[in-house]
């Protein structure tokens, strides 16, 4: 027992030491219009601290201090002028300006290394004030920051990060490409205008870890139903995350190379194809889309001359988040050359099957463009 009590009160008696040999020096000073360096001076005679100075020091300063500790004094003395200070030994302390350019600067500065989540170190430096920026590197392999300062503009910065680095909301876009004929593309439309009106009534949607079955889902199973019956084809899905006011490109192109005769050979590579450019904005719950769409089909080759069947459109549209909007019902009959097959869609690798055979061509086919659009909130490693 004599053990424990004595083993205990050496525990206490050693944690009272090592508080009190921490504790922070305190001021008790009256300062009005006093030169800073003696302020800065009074302080170091009082607390028995050494406090040195570069030459940059300077000014009046106005302050009332009780019991105060040292470190929140030098806080409110260098604020008015922009001076910092670091503890560079135990009993020393030096004050200057936080100048990088200065020689005296590696006295005052300390490192810090930010890791940034949610956005990048490019958009973090342009979001931050301009005089903050000479104490900032940047990693943009491992998206950090790496500021070289007092610590009084760490903490500053450190404050700016947490507030900058959220979660942003992205908007997710999936596009739909569904060949079919002219029969049933109708039938389509009527069952994804059934699917959205009862959507929007019954506000079902999926968001983990709730299961449910979202308007998405739907869409995708009509679209698989259609495919077993052969009636229409899911030529491609694309997803795309983007930020508001930010552009979306959606390609579907081939490059067509052709050889004039006339005096000599010519080559020529020409551009086919379909080219969406999508640029979302949140408003409120509702997103809007502009759209700008640019089309071109090679429609037919002579010796020296070739027809290009070009076109261009753009037009904005509101939609519910995961509501199914149809951006595109193409008549495909429009877009065959006289040499047989799809000139664009022929070539790419997932339409191939579809538009290549002269043969089996269906002058009533057609290509339903289909666009969902929902807020999603993603890191900066995920973009």
């Amino acid at each position: 027992m004599k053990k424990m009590f004595l083993s205990f009160f050496l525990i206490i008696f050693s944690i009272l030491i090592f508080s009190q040999k921490e504790e922070s020096p305190k001021v008790t000073a009256t300062f009005y219009n006093t030169d800073l360096t003696e302020a800065l001076n009074e302080i170091s005679l009082q607390t028995g601290l050494t406090i040195l100075s570069d030459q940059y020091v300077s000014g009046l300063v106005t302050a009332d201090f009780v019991e105060v500790d040292l470190e929140k004094a030098l806080d409110i003395l260098l604020l008015p002028g922009g001076f910092a200070y670091r503890k560079i030994d135990e009993n020393v302390y030096f004050v200057g300006l936080p100048d990088p350019n200065s020689h005296n600067f590696i006295n005052l500065a300390e490192t810090a290394i930010i890791s940034l989540n949610y956005i990048t170190v490019d958009k973090f430096i342009g979001l931050i004030p301009e005089n903050l920026k000479q104490y900032i590197k940047t990693n943009k392999e491992r998206n950090q920051i790496v500021v070289y300062a007092p610590k009084n503009i760490i903490e500053y910065v450190q404050d700016l990060a947490n507030k900058l680095d959220v979660a942003e909301p992205y908007i997710e876009l999936t596009v739909y490409i569904v060949e079919t004929n002219e029969r049933f593309s109708d039938l389509i439309k009527g069952n994804v205008f059934n699917i959205n009106k009862e959507g929007i009534k019954n506000s079902f949607s999926f968001s983990a870890p709730t299961i449910g079955i979202s308007v998405q889902d739907i869409f995708e199973a009509e679209i698989d139903m259609y495919e077993k019956n052969e009636t229409a084809e899911l030529v491609t899905k694309q997803i795309v995350n983007v930020l508001p006011d930010q552009k979306a490109l959606l390609s579907l192109k081939s490059s067509d190379s052709i050889i004039f005769t006339t005096y000599r050979n010519e080559f020529r590579n020409i551009e086919s194809g379909i080219e969406i450019e999508m640029t979302p904005k949140m408003m409120n719950e509702i997103i809007q889309i502009s759209f700008r769409t640019k089309s071109a089909n090679l429609m037919d080759v002579k010796k020296d001359s070739y027809l290009l069947a070009e076109s261009e459109l753009e037009t904005k549209v509101n939609l519910k988040p995961n509501e199914i909007l149809l951006i595109g019902d193409l008549d495909l009959s429009q877009t065959y050359s006289r040499n047989g097959g799809t000139t664009f869609l022929k070539d790419l690798p997932f339409l191939r099957l579809l538009f290549g055979d002269n043969e089996n061509k269906d002058e009533n086919k057609r290509m339903m463009i289909f666009l969902t659009a929902s807020p999603i909130f993603i890191g900066v490693d995920e973009k």
